[in-house]
């Protein structure tokens, strides 16, 4: 049997854009009324390689290179089987006479689709689309063991990177959290908080470079502003472990352990921009601890509000969840995801001097590069809080920004802020899927246009921790 758009690839075996993927779309797909050069439903030309890949469509990417299971088209062609993707409506191709008459693609045609997309969607002369980018963002997909990879200069979804390592198919998720890349650009760091590991990638390639055994849930990463050292929390639920730890990344070998008695449930870290110190946020004890970054050293440890007992059992009334630092650092943000505010810790005085008001359930805020802006994710009102910090006062509340906002991380220029929304329930994903598991969207808000919500981003299941390229901030 020839080796054309009618027979099944041998396992293998390479496909063809032109020879064999190009005739399917033709015949299916890209003619008069609907994905062709002169009408382009919904934005998507099929004519072409470079149209489909380089341009996608009207809500981004149609094709992500080496994962048929998360591509869109693939989720409108398949009514086979939900391993192969999730089914989302219309049903495509709905061509009429004298085309298709709307049948659903062949079995075989569906899986020559689905072969050349998992060898990375090239075309002819072997090219994979934006294979050398390096305008981008890194994004957890925590129920979905990937990192994917977002272009910034057309905001759409273009890699995941299989992460962790357990067999998705057969293990239980390694849950890959926090993200972090190095101020160079040249490698990002993972936290798989159910699998206990770290994981070190080059971030141009994508090729895994080294993975440690961190412990239980290793949740924060930050780096040192030559990326030769990093640290990162324990987040412990069974409490057997209080402490966080510092790291060597060439190595990726643990070189200290910091530990003390009233270090319940740490999570959020954050390094000053002088380097000179580590602030810590632990969610069960509800402290900030002020730590010296050269040595380890404790110098302090700070209760969140007075009511706070200093024995380190807490409240649950706060439950500090993530730091950030203004530029000059002067000042620290903390999230309480309890007390639904943000506290602001002066660090010349060593003490918190006022408490902002946000929304339900506040995590990983980030402040803008110019230090004008804090954003704050709030994750049970869907909704992010804009503060000004030049009166510390919430200007502006983006509502319906996403399901369950989680984490926010800026442009260089602080033109975009990109927020992970976990989409757990709820999403606002354009074509929710009937079958399989539910995407995830990051959405982006325009800072420089009065804060407002640009574009939502599909992805894999439950966008989480964010790092854009470079990593600067942590």
């Amino acid at each position: 049997m020839g080796c054309d758009s009618g027979s099944p690839t041998a396992i293998g075996e390479p496909v063809s854009f032109t020879r064999d993927i190009q005739p399917i779309l033709a015949q299916n797909c890209s003619f008069p009324g609907c994905h062709n050069s002169t009408n382009r439903q919904a934005g998507l030309d099929l004519s072409s390689w470079e149209s489909l890949m380089l341009t996608g469509s009207t809500f981004g990417a149609e094709i992500i290179p080496y994962n048929a299971r998360w591509s869109h088209m693939t989720m409108h062609i398949n009514r086979v089987d939900t391993n192969i993707s999730p089914f989302s409506e219309p049903l495509m191709p709905q061509a009429l006479m004298p085309y298709t008459n709307g049948m659903p693609l062949a079995g075989n045609q569906l899986m020559k689709i689905v072969d050349w997309i998992n060898q990375g969607a090239k075309n002819d002369n072997g090219q994979v689309a934006f294979q050398n980018i390096t305008n981008k963002a890194f994004i957890t997909n925590q129920a979905s063991d990937y990192v994917a990879v977002v272009n910034l200069d057309n905001k759409h979804l273009v890699r995941l990177i299989d992460v962790g390592g357990r067999d998705n198919a057969t293990q239980p998720l390694d849950a890959p959290h926090v993200i972090t890349v190095d101020n160079q650009g040249r490698y990002f760091y993972v936290s798989l908080i159910a699998e206990g590991y770290l994981e070190k990638y080059d971030a141009m390639t994508y090729e895994r470079v080294g993975r440690m055994f961190a412990g239980n849930s290793p949740a924060h990463i930050i780096l040192s502003n030559d990326g030769t050292k990093g640290w990162y929390t324990n987040f412990d639920a069974t409490l057997a472990q209080k402490e966080m730890k510092e790291f060597d990344t060439q190595s990726m070998t643990i070189t200290r352990v910091i530990d003390e008695f009233r270090m319940t449930k740490p999570h959020g870290l954050r390094l000053t921009h002088n380097e000179e110190y580590v602030l810590m946020a632990t969610e069960g004890s509800e402290f900030l601890y002020l730590i010296q970054a050269s040595t380890g050293q404790i110098i302090d440890i700070y209760p969140v509000d007075p009511s706070v007992p200093p024995n380190g059992n807490g409240t649950n009334n706060f439950v500090p969840y993530q730091v950030s630092i203004t530029p000059d650092d002067k000042y620290a943000y903390i999230t309480c995801l309890k007390s639904n505010d943000v506290r602001v810790f002066d660090m010349m005085s060593r003490a918190f001097i006022l408490t902002i008001p946000v929304g339900l359930n506040p995590l990983a805020q980030e402040i803008s590069p110019d230090g004008r802006w804090c954003y704050v994710p709030n994750r049970n009102s869907n909704s992010v809080s804009v503060i000004d910090l030049t009166t510390n006062t919430v200007v502006k509340t983006i509502s319906n920004v996403g399901a369950q906002p989680h984490k926010i991380d800026f442009t260089a220029d602080g033109h975009y802020a990109y927020v992970t929304c976990e989409s757990v329930s709820g999403g606002f994903v354009h074509h929710p899927p009937s079958a399989g598991k539910t995407p995830g969207t990051t959405a982006v808000i325009d800072v420089w246009a009065g804060h407002n919500k640009v574009k939502d981003i599909e992805m894999a299941s439950f966008p989480a921790g964010i790092c854009i390229t470079p990593g600067l901030g942590n």
